[in-house]
């Protein structure tokens, strides 16, 4: 079995990974054109980075908490 990932260890990934999102996205090459696949990635892939960090780290804040789907 593998070692286990706290909540504050997954948030810290993600949001080392929407750095790295962002950065690429600065130094990607311009001009880019609407139909840019692997910008149009970039950008989808950093919304949902960002989404789910924003999510999870009320979470890790004690800001919200999970409820349980017996408890829902």
């Amino acid at each position: 079995m593998g070692a286990a990932v706290s909540l504050a260890d997954c948030v810290a990934l993600l949001e080392a990974r929407r750095v790295a999102l962002c950065e690429e996205i600065h130094d990607y090459a311009r001009p880019v054109a609407a139909c840019d696949v692997d910008f149009n990635a970039m950008i989808a892939e950093r919304a949902e980075v960002t989404g789910a960090i924003s999510r999870l780290a009320p979470i890790l804040r004690a800001e919200a908490r999970v409820v349980h789907p017996r408890d829902a």
